[in-house]
Order: C-alpha cells, then structure tokens, then sequence
C-alpha cells in the first residue's frame, strides 16, 4: 500500500511546518472570501428547511478549494473528509498526483475502495478509514511508521446531505429515524454489524443521541444545546426532554423533534445571527451531533497534526 508514498521522519517534520503556514493562509484566504459573499444556496440547504436535501453532497467553494492547493504532479495530497468523493475525484483528475482519502463513516470508506479499483485511480487513491484527528496516528499504521510527506489537505467538516438524507443515520429533524448521529455508525438499530476493525474499535465507548436524550442530566444537555447550538432556550429545550422521557424513552428523531418543537410553539422558526430562518430543533440536532461526534475536538487535533 506504500507505492512510493514513504518519506523519512526528518522529512515529515519539515513538511508539517512547511504545510503548517501554508494551511492557515489558505484557510484564511478561504474564509475571507465566503464571508464576503451571499450564503449559497447549498449551504442554505442545511439550515432552511422548505428547501429540499440534494442527494449527492456537492463539495463547498470546490473550484476556490484547487487553486489554492494547486495540484502539481507527482504530488501526494490528503482529503481528510472523503464523503462522496468530490474534491478526492477533483484533486486526481488536475493530474498526475496521489491522495489518502481519510473518513470515519464506514459507507464513504466503502466509496472510496470502490473508486480505489477504478483504472484512473487505481494506485494513486488509498482510503482510510477513521477520524481525521487521528491522521498523524492513522499514516503510522497504515504506512508502516513511513509518513507520506502531504503536499496539501482539505477538509470539508459537517454533516452531509447523504447523512442528512439517511433516516437510519438518524441526522435529521424533518426524517423519522433512530437516535444515533454518530458519524461512525450505519445505524443505532444495528441493522448492519460492522463489517472493518476501525469501525469496530470507534463504536467502542461511543454514546448516539439516544443516550443523551434520556439518560443526561438536565444540565448536561442544557449546557450542549447552549455551548454548541447557540440556543437561548437551552434551558427549556432541555427541561421538556427531560420531562418528556418520564413517560418512556425518546428513541427517534420525530420524537426528539415534537418535544423541541411543544418547548418552543412560539415562534416555531427562530431567526438567528446571520438572519436566516431556522426550524426550532435544528440548533438541539446540530449540538447534539457535535457533542456525540467531538466535532471541535477533532479539528483540534487535525490542525494540531498537520
């Protein structure tokens, strides 16, 4: 699986502070530019729910994405969060380059050998599967304490429409599904056992939405409504969960969704800082879902890592 992506640990170092620089000027670069403009339409998507979800994710600010890592030949480069492929296929189609294509969802890991076997791609795509905050640890096993010396890498952090789109994967308010949001999980109804190492060993001392839902204290649920939804009802948000479960277990997504939307009869679509019109459980599901998946976390540790 080597295939000439070796490179001494020396090198590695030099390549980690060298791409170090070049990453946060092309983050802020990146940031500069979609806060000077409208909010786009696929962005909207995942907020405004009149619109309808895509089927197929479509890879934000795709074309901003390749002119700032320029592709050059012979370059190795790392897609921290391969979804559906869009800027793993981008970034290999530009040339003749190699990509590690990193995600924790089982399904995109599957997407990604599958794409692996292509002739065009064939020995020049190599999936991993797991988190991306643990790339620095993921390239030790994977290569043979050989680290690829990246010449650039993007990620694209969120939910996906796919996700969103999966009532089994249990994401969305608006889609009757179990309590789950794990991001490494087909499913919170175990309708499919995993089937690789890794996804085995992230389930392990993993919690879904379903715990949270009924077995956090009404505190601890406040307090990640409020620190990762920016919810000013947190606290009432959290109150009705609770009193809600006295009856018997919250276990779906529809469920969870009627008691946030019984708190919050008035309005039922809040307005938030950007202006845009939210449905009331959209901020609970959101931190709900960066709680179970450590979302903050982990993109800690992939700045820190690279």
């Amino acid at each position: 699986m080597q295939n000439g992506l070796e490179c001494s640990t020396s090198q590695f170092i030099y390549s980690k502070l060298r791409f170090s620089k070049f990453f946060l000027f092309v983050l802020d670069k990146m940031l500069s530019r979609f806060l000077a403009r409208n909010v786009n339409l696929s962005l909207q998507r995942r907020f405004y729910t009149s619109l309808p979800y895509t089927k197929v994710h479509v890879p934000v600010m795709l074309s901003e994405v390749l002119h700032y890592l320029q592709p050059q030949e012979g370059g190795i480069y790392c897609d921290l969060t391969f979804g559906d492929g869009g800027y793993t296929k981008a970034i290999l189609d530009q040339c003749n380059c190699k990509v590690v294509a990193v995600d924790q969802d089982p399904t995109a890991y599957e997407k990604a050998l599958k794409l692996s076997q292509l002739k065009q791609y064939k020995n020049r795509l190599f999936p991993v599967l797991g988190r991306f905050g643990s790339i620095y640890d993921y390239c030790l096993t994977h290569f043979d304490e050989q680290i690829p010396c990246f010449d650039g890498m993007v990620m694209d952090i969120g939910v996906s429409s796919g996700q969103l789109e999966t009532p089994e994967r249990g994401f969305s308010y608006k889609l009757d599904g179990p309590l789950d949001m794990r991001m490494f999980s087909r499913g919170r109804d175990n309708s499919e056992a995993p089937v690789h190492e890794n996804e085995a060993e992230l389930l392990k001392k993993s919690i879904s939405a379903y715990e949270i839902a009924n077995y956090f204290s009404r505190e601890e649920i406040a307090d990640i409504i409020y620190q990762y939804g920016g919810d000013r009802l947190s606290r009432k948000i959290a109150t009705a969960i609770v009193d809600a479960r006295q009856s018997g277990p919250i276990e779906t997504t529809s469920a969870l969704a009627a008691v946030i939307h019984k708190a919050c009869p008035q309005p039922r679509w809040q307005r938030g800082h950007d202006d845009m019109l939210r449905n009331s459980a959209a901020r609970t599901f959101q931190a709900f879902r960066i709680h179970i998946n450590n979302e903050l976390g982990e993109l800690k540790n992939a700045l820190t890592a690279t």
